[in-house]
Order: structure tokens, then sequence, then C-alpha cells
């Protein structure tokens, strides 16, 4: 799958495409059992759960929020650095969520190949992706993105959130 303006993105002085947002949400303070269960933050850190209590795992304090639709997806660039590995949880509301729908997460590098790719069970609320970073330290675009059967709920947007961390 190719995508054109990812290109755009990783030159200097570039201006985001609409669609494509970098917004951050304040510094996580509560655990994930204070997130109400149909929450997106909810199904990410459930996702997360098994890193959590790994000392050697750092999860970062701002974490993406927003919302995407089967139709568009959202992309963030993020620091990665080499000998890092790296683990990213994107979640979403279930119940807004189109029937028989997959969440997908992709990392592309500069030179815009893909490096790093999950795709969820359909139907999942959550997918985690691990990318161990044995290529370079740099910039990375994240794109996280809805594939759902067309139909009226295809452009619905969905509460969606990711979250990182790193060892």
């Amino acid at each position: 799958m190719s995508f054109p303006l990812i290109q755009n993105l990783f030159r200097p002085h570039a201006t985001l495409v609409a669609g494509f947002v970098l917004a951050f949400a304040p510094a996580i303070s509560r655990a994930q059992g204070e997130f109400p269960p149909d929450s997106p933050e909810h199904q990410a850190l459930t996702a997360a759960s098994p890193f959590l209590g790994d000392e050697a795992f750092t999860l970062r304090q701002d974490y993406w929020r927003g919302k995407i639709s089967p139709t568009t997806g959202r992309a963030v660039k993020l620091q990665f650095f080499k000998r890092n590995v790296y683990q990213l949880f994107f979640g979403a509301t279930p119940a807004d969520l189109p029937p028989k729908s997959k969440l997908f997460l992709h990392i592309y590098d500069a030179e815009n190949q893909e490096v790093a790719k999950a795709e969820g069970e359909m139907g999942a609320a959550a997918v985690a992706l691990e990318f161990n970073n044995t290529l370079a330290s740099g910039i990375y675009l994240v794109l996280m993105r809805i594939e759902s059967l067309p139909g009226p709920f295809a452009a619905s947007d969905v509460p969606s959130v990711m979250f990182y961390g790193w060892k």
C-alpha cells in the first residue's frame, strides 16, 4: 500500500496535510482501571497491560487522542532511537467501531518505506505493535487506520488513542 502524501511529511519545511493531526493529550494521571471500560484509553491500556509491570518498560506520559474514520487515517511523527524496542498501542471506542472492522498500525521511515505493521483482529477495539529499531535514530511516521466494510458506518468518526513506550 502506498501513501504518497507521506513523502511530503518528511521534507524539512513541509506543512502537515489536512487530515493528519498531531495532538497529544495531557499527561496520563489515571490508572487503566480509572478509564471507563468503553473508552479508547481503556482498550489501548488493556493491550499494553503485559508491558506495564516490566520495570525496563517506560510508557510515555503523553499520548495521541483524536477521532479516526474508516475513510481517513491519522499519522503522527515520532522520534525513535536506534537499539530501543518500541511498543505502540492503538485503541478505539468499541461502541463506535463499525461492525467487522479492523485496526491497523504502520510505521514508515524517512524514505517512505514501511518498517513495521500490525493488524488487529476483526472486531477488536485495540491493536499492539512492536518495533525493534535496529535501523537508525530519527523521525518515523506512525499511521493509524481503521478498515471496515462499505456501508453507513464507513464515514463515522471513532474516538481513538495511541500510547507508546520503549525498553
